[in-house]
């Protein structure tokens, strides 16, 4: 019996594969940063079964009416990557928990996520590599939901680029579907 890694039965038994996209943050304003541009972030799950699954945190526009303008909200939207990826990191679970969890528990705290209650914030002095203490934006959404499952934040080192709201995840209670505001 041959071994063809493209067949069918190979696809079938393939466990999700997740892994970290970095793109220039809303294009023309991520490169306004110095000296280097901003990273947006978003995990990317690519499973045989379920096909693409893209998880990432945004700012609210008027989808949830004028009230909840400029807070972050869970953004997920399926079997298409986003554009203009810099930066990719495999992610691997840890240790303990198959891939198949990994990928289903990001899932499951993605849509705990207590959108709509966070301000979204710009980095410090808008040019700025980090956040201001308290202060929240995509990257801190990424990077708290990969706290909440796997209890820590990985480290991102991504030469030319800045990467603001990485160093100040999320708090983990956004990630639990509790009511807190």
């Amino acid at each position: 019996m041959s071994s063809n890694t493209n067949s069918v039965a190979h696809a079938q038994h393939s466990e999700p594969n997740v892994t970290l996209y970095g793109r220039i943050a809303a294009k023309p304003v991520g490169y306004v940063s110095w000296p280097e541009p901003d990273l947006h972030f978003s995990i990317i799950i690519d499973d045989a079964y379920s096909g693409i699954t893209v998880i990432d945190g945004q700012p609210s526009l008027l989808e949830a009416g004028v009230r909840s303008l400029g807070l972050i909200r869970t953004n997920r939207y399926t079997n298409s990557l986003p554009g203009g990826a810099v930066f990719k990191m495999p992610l691997n679970p840890p240790q303990g928990m198959s891939r198949q969890e990994f990928a289903r528990q990001l899932i499951v705290n993605s849509q705990k996520f207590a959108s709509y209650v966070s301000p979204y914030s710009i980095p410090k002095n808008v040019r700025g590599s980090i956040m201001r203490p308290g202060e929240y934006n995509s990257s801190s959404y990424v990077a708290g939901l990969l706290r909440s499952v796997m209890g820590h934040v990985p480290i991102v080192s991504a030469p030319g680029y800045q990467t603001p709201g990485w160093e100040n995840p999320l708090p983990g209670h956004y990630y639990k579907g509790e009511a807190i505001r």
